[in-house]
């Protein structure tokens, strides 16, 4: 099979490779869509992977071609999403289900083999079986989008809350679409890019704006009557989006962390001030959950996406053939043109 092999920083090479042999609980997965995740840039250019050579990519979907001898072979065919985290299920935190802090996980595209090649060896448990009419470009969203509804469960977004979420990217761009589908009143969508605004508001989050064209203090302040939002996640990693969060929450409102900071930050005294006077809460989520109880996560999502309520569609800029999975993964580096959210696609 065709794959795209990381042998080392930088050295990302599509190549033929064997394809997986399968264990008794194992599938084979026919890879049909892999989105290219900003922690892919890292994981490719700088740092690398847990070690070499491994396939990244974890955020994929597609059709069972063949399954391990302790699997029912009626699911060949099937079309599936697959959920990259494999926990041990034996440490303290798998116990009560929270998997996402599992202490000896392994992880599709980072630890093992993932999505940038044409199958992929995934356990049975891994799966989550997709309906024929959902789009299969929508299938490779279900973990951005997994992740986003665990970032606005764990801050509580209530219904009638305004909101602000600054970056716009996969993870931001989903947390504003989970926040006005939980009822907020205003969605604050922020981005520096005046594209990736327009296209938020194409997908009704009307209430998006431009950092530096638009006069964000003075729009917020009008819409929430002066009081301040509820809620602020900051998706991009960004220590200015930091301090503006911060700055638009009311009293005892609530700051969710999701972006990862590229360069250090540092908390102005005057910020930190707030926080203490308005105390205001600071929560940090990870990853995603899919426990069954009470909700599996992944399945709200898949019906979420079923039901139209979050969309995926507008903000695909590219789609790439694995033969270009580096190219992507720079493109978003270097950002020579623009980009919002692209796919690998292995049949191309």
């Amino acid at each position: 099979m065709k794959a795209a092999v990381l042998h080392g920083v930088g050295d990302l090479v599509c190549e033929q490779v064997p394809i997986p042999e399968l264990g008794e609980k194992d599938v084979l997965v026919k890879v049909s869509a892999c989105g290219v995740c900003g922690s892919d840039i890292p994981r490719v250019l700088e740092t690398g992977t847990y070690h070499f050579p491994t396939i990244p990519g974890h955020e994929f979907g597609g059709r069972i071609a063949e399954v391990g001898s302790g699997v029912s072979k009626e699911l060949c065919g099937k079309r599936v999403a697959v959920i990259p985290l494999i926990p041990c299920k034996t440490c303290k935190s798998c116990e009560t289900g929270q998997y996402a802090q599992c202490e000896h996980y392994d992880f599709l595209g980072s630890r093992n083999d993932g999505g940038f090649a044409e199958y992929v060896k995934v356990p049975e448990s891994n799966l989550l079986f997709v309906p024929e009419n959902v789009d299969e470009e929508a299938v490779a969203f279900l973990e951005p989008i997994s992740v986003a509804l665990h970032v606005v469960q764990n801050c509580r977004v209530n219904y009638g809350d305004s909101v602000a979420v600054f970056g716009l990217g996969a993870i931001g761009i989903f947390v504003a679409q989970w926040a006005k589908a939980f009822g907020a009143k205003h969605v604050f969508a922020i981005d520096l890019d005046e594209k990736k605004v327009e296209i938020a508001k194409s997908m009704g989050l009307v209430d998006a704006l431009c950092i530096g064209k638009d006069d964000i203090d003075a729009i917020v302040k009008e819409k929430t009557n002066g009081t301040g939002i509820d809620r602020a996640f900051e998706a991009s990693g960004a220590g200015a989006a930091f301090k503006q969060a911060i700055s638009l929450l009311r009293m005892e409102g609530t700051l969710g962390l999701v972006g990862r900071p590229v360069h250090s930050l540092e908390i102005e005294n005057q910020t930190f001030e707030k926080i203490l006077r308005f105390q205001i809460t600071i929560k940090g989520t990870w990853s995603f959950e899919f426990k069954e109880f009470p909700h599996h996560a992944w399945k709200q999502s898949l019906d979420a996406i079923n039901a139209g309520v979050i969309k995926t569609e507008p903000f695909i800029s590219h789609r790439m053939p694995l033969e270009d999975t580096l190219k992507a993964v720079k493109l978003m580096k270097d950002k020579s043109e623009f980009f919002y959210k692209i796919l690998i696609k292995p049949e191309m």
